[in-house]
């Protein structure tokens, strides 16, 4: 098939799949583009089904497009949450541990098996949908519902494990009464 054909022929089904995947009109092109000049670039003689190869080719690039928005909002939110302005003076131990627990939970998920921190990633921090989940990540529905709720298993079971702060000395609780 010529490239003009290809292109001509799939370029609709290859738009509309970036855009239900990404949502955005502009992310849709871009990512359509990108897709036909990795294929128009690639030796296609040994494709059988061409249609299915670009569908790949998009489900990868709209996977490769959300991880990098995950992770750059991942690292916008921690630097915006480290910066704000605050309303109440806080002293050095305070802001001390806001930055150790926001860094915590960076470390907690980053101990996370590749595929639950990657699902827990698309699902809540790129907010999409259970199926939407499923196709960025190309598995069954059920696979990604399984792994969204073993990563947030293992996320309760890494804060569980997390030792208690070691409590100072002359603090009284209501307990000790």
């Amino acid at each position: 098939m010529e490239d003009k054909e290809l292109f001509e022929t799939y370029k609709e089904p290859v738009y509309h799949y970036c855009l239900y995947m990404l949502r955005n009109r502009t992310d849709a092109e871009d990512v359509c583009q990108e897709v036909f000049v990795k294929a128009l670039l690639a030796d296609r003689n040994g494709i059988d089904y061409l249609k299915a190869w670009l569908m790949k080719i998009a489900a990868n690039e709209c996977h490769s497009l959300v991880r990098r928005r995950t992770n750059g909002r991942m690292k916008e939110k921690r630097a915006f949450g480290l910066n704000l302005p605050l309303r109440l003076p806080q002293s050095v131990e305070q802001t001390y541990e806001r930055t150790e627990t926001s860094g915590e939970f960076e470390d907690m998920l980053d101990r996370l098996k590749p595929k639950l921190r990657e699902a827990l990633l698309l699902y809540y921090m790129a907010d999409l949908s259970t199926a939407e989940t499923a196709q960025a990540l190309d598995v069954p529905v059920g696979t990604a519902k399984s792994r969204i709720s073993r990563g947030l298993k293992a996320l309760k079971k890494l804060t569980e494990k997390e030792p208690a702060p070691p409590e100072k000395e002359g603090d009284v609780h209501a307990s000790s009464y």
